[in-house]
């Protein structure tokens, strides 16, 4: 009897060992898998924080840049770091951020290039930036200006239509794919008129020639035509935006001869897709305090750029949202291809 005995308790061991084991086995399957925890809202930042941009210094993108990380540096008493990563039309910085942690502390100062027009030029970007990043502010609009020289017969945009419809005329960009190229585009859609269009490296060579005469015509950013315009070198025969620039009060816009013509350049924060909702609305947050501060808005006026007041994540996405529709519809329009 003593053996039936010890058999029996080690029954009894064995029976509670299995179910222990069948009760670890049920927790880990009920259980999810540890995941890092993320940072409450109310904690970030506590550390330094990256703005990636995907321009040069000293470029109308990189000075605004700057103004927003050191007034956020202000805010939040931490560091925001503008970093240059420009190449690959501006690709670079936003496939760095849309590859980083989603943990508030990567952001980029982004143009309406890298999320809404490259991804219909190139083949492989390496990220969907309509997927790996979440525009979590639209800081500021600016439109392009539609350019002749003071001397030309071209006194408004219908002489402008009327004359490239006798004849085509030559019209410079600052390359294949950049924002003043596609805004012509989007022209000769609406206006029917012919155009040869003629790209340059950058705004700087193509807006040389436009004064000296090499080509007729060209649209190109306030930051660099404004210049040129108040001092007489260029007429401003039109802006590019849905409503008349402060700038500029009496020039008209395209829209009014062509309605719904909108070929506005801007600026927006972005952040990882994954990225705490706390973290993304307490950046919106202060990005629109900032946005409605006078002096905030006089530094952005100089640079060329009006403030948005009223921008939300939500908003921002669902502007981002439509403009990589109506750019992806006019790249296919006009066949536009890059390597």
């Amino acid at each position: 009897m003593p053996q039936l005995h010890e058999q029996d308790e080690d029954d009894r061991r064995q029976d509670m060992l299995n179910r222990r084991r069948l009760l670890a086995a049920a927790a880990v399957v009920a259980w999810p898998p540890i995941l890092k925890a993320e940072q409450p809202a109310g904690e970030w930042p506590s550390r330094a924080v990256k703005v990636s941009l995907g321009f040069p210094a000293g470029q109308g993108s990189d000075v605004l840049a700057r103004i927003y990380a050191a007034e956020l540096q202000k805010a939040f008493g931490q560091a925001f770091i503008v970093d240059n990563r420009p190449g690959a039309g501006a690709t670079l910085a936003a496939r760095e951020v849309a590859r980083s942690a989603p943990d508030g502390y990567s952001l980029l100062f982004t143009s309406s290039g890298p999320l809404t027009v490259a991804p219909h030029l190139y083949a492989n970007l390496g990220f969907n930036p309509m997927k790996d990043l979440e525009p979590v502010s639209l800081v500021g609009r600016s439109p392009l200006i539609l350019l002749v020289r003071p001397d030309s017969v071209i006194k408004t945009v219908p002489d402008l239509v009327a004359a490239a419809r006798k004849n085509e005329l030559n019209c410079g960009s600052g390359g294949n794919g950049v924002t003043n190229h596609l805004a012509l585009e989007m022209f000769k859609l609406v206006s029917g008129a012919k155009f040869v269009h003629v790209p340059y490296k950058g705004a700087a060579p193509a807006l040389t020639d436009l004064i000296g005469g090499q080509i007729d015509t060209m649209f190109e950013t306030t930051s660099a035509a404004l210049a040129h315009v108040r001092a007489g070198r260029l007429r401003a025969l039109a802006v590019s935006s849905p409503t008349r620039y402060s700038e500029l009060t009496d020039v008209p816009t395209v829209a009014e001869y062509y309605p719904g013509f909108d070929a506005t350049t801007w600026a927006a924060f972005a952040v990882p897709h994954g990225t705490p909702q706390g973290i993304a609305e307490k950046l919106a947050t202060q990005l629109a305090k900032l946005q409605n501060d006078p002096s905030i808005r006089e530094k952005m006026t100089q640079v060329g750029v009006e403030a948005v007041s009223d921008s939300t994540p939500a908003k921002a996405k669902a502007y981002v949202v439509a403009e990589h529709e109506k750019w992806g519809h006019i790249i296919r329009r006009a066949n536009i291809k890059l390597d």
